[in-house]
């Protein structure tokens, strides 16, 4: 019998059931006796405490710093942001997380992502700005407590009390006394566990102890008598010391840099923009084009032949002098190195190139063309030098050094001549000796070479000696050699293009080819077979 399935429901309201009550374990109905009060199946379960927030003051929801109002929709965690952000705007964090770039207590670059919070274990791992990486700090691991601790301004007491109710205001030293829960409690000891905030935090165990902050990151405290009082108990700073932040290295001199003209257009410096066709060389820009202009500066450089100790042809693409033998990719083809790469991810994975748009692209790309750039001592490149690199750190992108070329040989067909897209580019590279010794072997069958060596059989062979069934429709031919692994059944075209390529039949075919450069194929291939 099929199980029942009770989809009645109840006669309550849907808003009703969705709300709920002031309290628990209480009705709602005022009019109701407190002895009658909520259903039988809750009588005798003990109250549980409510935590209530008692509404703050006009003076508590005034920032100190800026006087304007703050709103408190999520009560304190909204103020510790809010004034997170005035004291950024102050400069406060300077001394604790150093910039980069300060210039006249500014921070020029706040958006670069250069920045990494310093708690890797326990935190993100992802690039920020100098101002997220600060209100990161701020509210997420509450260094604002650790700047408001030791501001001295009137009233910055009582909002530090409020905000932060376990910590103690002692003229910028912080006192917090955290203890990990114990169920049960300890009877050695007299003292109350204390419990402590839900969540990670609260099995975290921290003793007691006078931490001082670190030599580069001390805050100048104003102490006096009137700010001692022995009555306080001891305290302890917040349980992780502060730590610089993480930057990426430094891969030139900035301030030896002019500050480039954002938006300024000009005439290319090394071809000067002439010649009717080079219209693009006359208006380079220096902002929104930017791109434009580093392709544009990467093809001038190239043609003068400035990447050619930068950008490593190979062995086999190398004339003594150094220069590329082959430059378009009809025979040489390279892979970007950089793992990372568009080139490498996505739609465009493994596109192979010419050494030509390989070095153009080492330069736009992977920023050869800063390095190409500060070798030129023509007048003025050094701002446009400027603009690049000031583009590159805004993205937030370290400059790498070149790895290890990547370059494989590759040809055209020489039975063929390279009718298909897979024709023009057979190489000896890896796994792709199986592509190419396929395609060789397969542009032989239709040169009728196999008849002689591969004899279809009375059965399958028509007047004129060719094979009746190609296919294997009818007939089949199995495979015979010692250690074969395919024992399957297959037609005379399957069978012939497998017996040359996988046991050797495509070595004699080409070696009994007089067509140059063929036997040069079957010399290569030759350790292919070899037992």
């Amino acid at each position: 019998m099929p199980k029942s399935v009770n989809t009645s429901t109840s006669s309550r309201g849907l808003s009703q059931r969705g709300s709920k009550s002031s309290h628990p374990y209480k009705s709602e109905d005022p009019s109701t006796p407190e002895g009658d009060r909520g259903h039988q199946s809750t009588q005798g379960l003990p109250l549980l405490p409510v935590k209530t927030e008692v509404p703050s003051s006009h003076a508590q929801s005034t920032c100190l710093l800026c006087h304007q109002e703050m709103k408190m929709a999520q009560g304190v965690n909204d103020a510790r942001h809010h004034y997170g952000l005035c004291f950024y705007n102050e400069g406060a964090f300077h001394k604790l997380y150093p910039p980069l770039d300060l210039v006249d207590g500014r921070v020029v670059d706040e958006v670069g992502k250069k920045y990494s919070c310093q708690h890797t274990e326990t935190c993100t791992k992802r690039k920020m700005g100098y101002r997220e990486l600060c209100m990161h700090m701020a509210t997420t691991h509450m260094v604002v407590g650790t700047i408001m601790a030791v501001d001295g301004r009137a009233g910055m007491d009582t909002v530090f009390a409020r905000l932060y109710p376990g910590v103690e205001y002692k003229g910028g030293k912080i006192d917090v006394r955290v203890k990990e829960e114990r169920i049960g409690g300890d009877s050695n000891t007299g003292s109350t566990p204390v419990r402590r905030k839900r969540g990670p935090a609260s099995r975290v165990k921290v003793e007691q102890r006078q931490v001082s902050s670190p030599r580069m990151y001390s805050v100048p405290v104003r102490s006096s008598r009137e700010d001692e009082d022995v009555d306080d108990p001891d305290y302890v700073s917040p349980p992780k010391t502060l730590k610089p932040p993480k930057v990426e290295p430094k891969t030139e001199d900035s301030s030896t840099l002019p500050t480039p003209r954002i938006d300024r257009v000009h005439k290319c410096l090394v071809c000067g923009g002439q010649g009717k066709a080079n219209k693009e060389g006359r208006n380079l820009n220096m902002g929104e084009g930017m791109q434009d202009l580093k392709y544009h500066y990467a093809v001038c450089y190239y043609n003068e032949g400035a990447f050619m100790d930068l950008v490593d042809p190979g062995q086999e693409n190398k004339t003594i002098g150094g220069e590329a033998l082959e430059e378009f990719g009809l025979k040489f083809k390279y892979k970007c190195p950089f793992v990372t790469c568009s080139r490498n991810t996505g739609r465009g994975a493994g596109k192979m190139m010419g050494y030509k748009e390989y070095s153009i692209h080492c330069g736009v790309a992977h920023h050869l063309l800063e390095k190409v750039m500060a070798r030129d001592k023509r007048e003025g490149l050094n701002e446009v030098r400027a603009a690049i690199i000031l583009e590159r750190k805004r993205e937030g992108i370290s400059w790498e050094e070149m790895p290890e070329v990547q370059v494989e040989e590759v040809q055209s067909c020489l039975l063929c001549n390279g009718e298909t897209k897979e024709a023009k580019n057979l190489s000896f590279a890896g796994d792709k000796r199986l592509q190419l010794r396929y395609h060789y072997a397969s542009c032989y069958y239709e040169s009728g070479v196999y008849l002689a060596k591969y004899p279809p059989g009375e059965q399958n062979m028509d007047q004129e000696g060719q094979p009746r069934d190609v296919l294997g429709r009818d007939i089949k031919y199995s495979c015979e050699v010692t250690g074969c692994t395919i024992k399957r059944k297959m037609g005379y075209k399957e069978f012939c293009i497998h017996m040359s390529n996988e046991h050797g039949g495509l070595l004699d075919v080409l070696r009994e080819d007089g067509r140059p450069g063929l036997s040069d194929i079957a010399d290569r291939l030759e350790e292919d077979f070899e037992d």
